[in-house]
């Protein structure tokens, strides 16, 4: 994993699919005191230990020690944003059941949303839309994010899936910078989580996910 984001193992105890669990995490800490933004290498992982099968499904807004978990919560993964307690620190976050054996043929369509801190409101936005698409066949992913008003959307460009992992460089316009990360999690490949970064303009950083009919 790059530096900017790093994995963190823990138990989860839904079933032995759940024993080994990546908790991913892009940090996009705000300084607010003085009315900026970067990025940090330092991960607060206090949400690591916390049970998401015991969560309900779909949209959620989860209490860790130090913060919030806001984001869905999907049968065999989660994505979203960790946000602490004085809105100073907010953290991608993305994890789940990695799946096992990916399908060698075929396309799939993965549906959801983004999540990520938002400069416009000021707050946890959920409302984005993601749309990735998977061939398994030609073993590449791409996609695109989309959010309403004056925030632009951002395109996933054509990137490499290396067994149920994919990564690749994304863009907006007017910026280039950004890199996606992200996984297939499930029986069959049945759903994806992600992040996309860019270095160089922490709005807009955001997670993604879906799932596939």
């Amino acid at each position: 994993m790059p530096a900017l984001n790093r994995a963190l193992q823990f138990t989860n105890t839904r079933n032995k699919a759940m024993k080994n669990i990546l908790l991913s995490t892009a940090v996009a800490t705000l300084l607010a005191a003085c009315g900026g933004s970067g990025a940090s290498d330092k991960i607060t992982a206090d949400d690591a230990n916390i049970d998401l099968s015991k969560e309900k499904k779909g949209s959620v807004v989860i209490r860790t020690p130090n913060g919030k978990l806001h984001g869905y919560n999907q049968n065999a993964s989660f994505y979203g944003l960790w946000v602490d307690d004085f809105n100073a620190k907010r953290e991608l976050r993305y994890r789940g059941d990695k799946t096992e054996n990916v399908p060698q043929s075929g396309k799939a369509v993965y549906e959801g949303k983004a999540v990520r801190w938002d400069t416009v409101t000021d707050g946890v936005y959920t409302k984005g839309t993601s749309i990735v698409n998977v061939d398994f066949g030609e073993r590449t992913v791409r996609g695109e994010l989309k959010f309403d008003g004056a925030r632009r959307n951002i395109t996933l460009n054509e990137g490499p899936l290396r067994g149920a992992e994919y990564r690749g460089t994304a863009s907006v316009v007017g910026n280039d910078k950004g890199r996606y990360e992200g996984a297939l999690y499930g029986e069959n490949a049945q759903e994806t989580a992600g992040q996309v970064v860019f270095p160089n303009d922490s709005s807009l950083n955001t997670s993604f996910g879906g799932t596939r009919d």
